[in-house]
């Protein structure tokens, strides 16, 4: 076989190469080779490609020293799903102070039209803005865009930030066929810089441009490092399941300000170590002061939780009392002004506010507690090399008793003792011990958050069957559901959330611990099958529900983790009995396979236990909170023999002659 498809794979790839189109990547001039390409021989489900990219940034005596950066696209549209590269958006960042500005916009859409190349010029009034608290969008679609369009747009961006040297986003949601930044920077300005993402750079050079930028007339002219960066065939980033954010992995370059020398020799330092920061945050008036106001909540609590002797029972009741009487608003704002008195008397508030409550009740009631700056899964990892307050948005506390640290997070309702939110699960945080210096700890979790169900089915002579199923629900699984049926009907919990397989009735449901977080979640479904039977056979899966509806790792290949946040355990066991004078004349086979390094398992079997009876147990485990880019194709694999057992696996069950 694999001699008869390798030449037509080759003759294929012969075919697509004499047809690849002849994209002019050299510059943003529009040529016809642009304009008569259908596909990109790299990608030829895209729908569409940047043919050119390219910025330069540098520091500009006629504006002031300011920022500027010239960016200029060329992008392909293949077709009418293409269309949304069509609109453009340019964010201007702002303070109360400064702010970017917009110069010299230049957009045109060119077509090809009787073999003549057709330019449509973007007029200034086609140009918008939305004005945001911390930003302004520019925005503007193409004109007469067509699949096969060509669009072309080039700009000023002039930016009095420069401690937020410009970042350079080599990748994007569609494929690039070549990508370029360029940075001068004078010899006196330091910056910390990091290329992200899992792409390699085809140029990488840096080169001393002797007097470059003249800063006045005390000084001679200064030199500037100049630095280019390339890539080429850049492949679109595709988000799929169990990524944290693409942020954390699309391929960047990244600026950050480190230190500048005066032209009188001084040094004036940006990037700060953690002592600073953390001398800075125990006096900040909105954290490290409200830290220390445990006076102000000391007589918050009930007589029947203060009276409790220190240890664990009091610190889930204090834990408990904060989750039931303060309510989360939906921010974070960890860096906003705050003051303790107003969110005891409303009894709403902040991460930050309704955590430092728990933290200073928990401090007043002399337990051992620390407070912890994260990011949310969504924002990206902090940065470890050096601080950057900016990348965090979120803060928790740890509480330390008898050896042991729990992580506590009071905004969530619906959570037990010691576990963080999912939105919180972005693999480590910063312990902020003001007594001995803060440090980075894990915040993974370590325990299985598990779902298991137990069937108990009759099958019937006509092939239908009844029966009962008693699913249990922990950790993040019952987390998760208990947000889900918050306000949601029986009907609604079976037929939004059970995945139940198609055969699969629910006569009625019955859940328990619906709002007692510290215990399981347990749902009684009722079942009704509907019949299996074809001719004289009944054709039984076992399984009335599914764990997966279908396998979530769709693509072909994967650059980044996969990233579940948490320990994960599936169990499902299914007790099957036959209808009288009937037989069981075929299993499925029996199945175990295990991850590589003990990442997880899957265990299947069907066994007969008498001449009545069948039991089924099917076990699944994934190990690890987060697999790395290396184990996806195993993955992936794992998931389709989840998915083949589910829905695959039969008992064929028959008349006895």
């Amino acid at each position: 076989m694999s001699k008869i498809l390798f030449p037509a794979f080759l003759f294929l790839s012969l075919i697509l190469q004499s047809q690849n189109p002849n994209f002019n990547t050299a510059s943003a001039v529009t040529t016809k080779g642009d304009l008569e390409a259908t596909f990109y021989s790299r990608d030829t489900l895209a729908h569409a490609l940047y043919i050119y990219e390219e910025g330069d940034s540098k520091f500009d005596p006629s504006q002031d020293f300011d920022l500027v950066t010239k960016y200029t696209a060329k992008i392909k549209i293949f077709d009418k799903e293409g269309f949304e590269e069509a609109n453009i958006e340019i964010p201007l960042g702002k303070n109360d102070r400064n702010s970017e500005k917009l110069k010299d916009l230049k957009a045109a859409t060119y077509n090809l039209e009787n073999g003549r190349i057709v330019k449509t010029t973007l007029y200034p009034g086609e140009v918008y803005t939305e004005e945001f608290e911390t930003h302004d969008l520019k925005k503007f679609t193409f004109p007469n865009i067509k699949p096969g369009s060509v669009l072309v747009y080039s700009y000023e961006l002039i930016s009095p930030f420069i401690y937020d040297f410009t970042s350079w986003k080599f990748q994007d949601y569609i494929p690039k066929a070549y990508s370029k930044f360029t940075a001068k920077i004078p010899g006196n300005y330091e910056y910390n810089t990091i290329l992200k993402g899992s792409l390699k750079l085809k140029t990488d050079t840096a080169r001393i441009v002797r007097n470059c930028i003249d800063f006045g007339h005390t000084s001679n002219p200064a030199d500037c490092v100049e630095t280019v960066f390339d890539m080429e065939h850049i492949p679109a980033f595709t988000s799929e399941k169990y990524l944290t954010t693409p942020r954390n992995y699309l391929s960047v370059i990244e600026y950050e300000l480190k230190q500048i020398t005066r032209l009188d020799g001084t040094v004036r330092r940006y990037t700060r170590e953690w002592d600073d920061v953390d001398r800075e945050i125990r006096t900040d008036k909105s954290i490290g002061k409200q830290l220390k106001k445990d006076h102000l909540v000391r007589d918050l609590l009930p007589d029947s939780i203060r009276g409790l002797p220190v240890g664990l029972e009091k610190a889930e009741k204090i834990y408990r009392f904060v989750q039931k009487e303060f309510t989360w608003n939906d921010e974070y704002r960890i860096f906003a002004d705050m003051d303790i008195k107003d969110v005891v008397e409303n009894r709403t508030g902040t991460v930050l506010e309704i955590n430092t409550i728990l933290h200073n009740l928990l401090v007043s009631e002399n337990f051992e507690v620390l407070p912890v700056m994260s990011a949310t899964r969504n924002s990206g990892f902090p940065t470890k090399i050096h601080p950057v307050l900016s990348d965090f948005n979120y803060f928790f506390v740890q509480l330390s008793f008898e050896g042991k640290e729990y992580l506590l997070d009071a905004t969530a309702k619906t959570l037990d003792f010691g576990r963080l939110p999912y939105r919180a699960l972005n693999g480590y945080a910063r312990l902020m011990d003001f007594e001995t210096g803060s440090s980075w700890i894990d915040i993974r979790p370590t325990d299985y958050s598990r779902i298991i169900y137990q069937d108990s089915l009759q099958v019937k002579a006509d092939g239908s069957a009844e029966g009962i199923s008693r699913q249990m629900l922990d950790g993040y699984h019952a987390y998760e559901y208990r947000n889900a049926i918050k306000s949601s009907s029986e009907d609604q919990i079976f037929n939004q959330l059970s995945n139940a397989q198609e055969t699969t009735r629910a006569l009625n449901t019955v859940v328990s611990n619906k709002s007692n977080p510290s215990e399981k979640l347990e749902i009684r479904y009722d079942l009704s099958n509907a019949s299996q039977k074809i001719g004289d056979k009944i054709y039984l899966n076992p399984f009335s529900f599914r764990f997966f509806g279908e396998n979530p790792l769709k693509a072909e290949e994967r650059t980044y983790p996969v990233d579940f946040g948490y320990k994960d355990f599936y169990m499902y066991s299914s007790l099957i009995k036959i209808p009288e004078g009937y037989k069981v004349t075929s299993l499925p086979e029996p199945k175990k396979i295990g991850l590589l390094g003990n990442g997880g398992s899957l265990i299947f079997s069907a066994k007969q236990i008498n001449e009545s009876e069948v039991l089924v147990n099917y076990q699944l485990k994934f190990a690890f909170p987060s697999y790395p880019a290396e184990y996806y194709p195993y993955l992936k694999e794992f998931f389709g023999e989840i998915i083949e057992v589910q829905n695959q696996s039969l008992i064929i069950i028959e008349e006895n002659s």
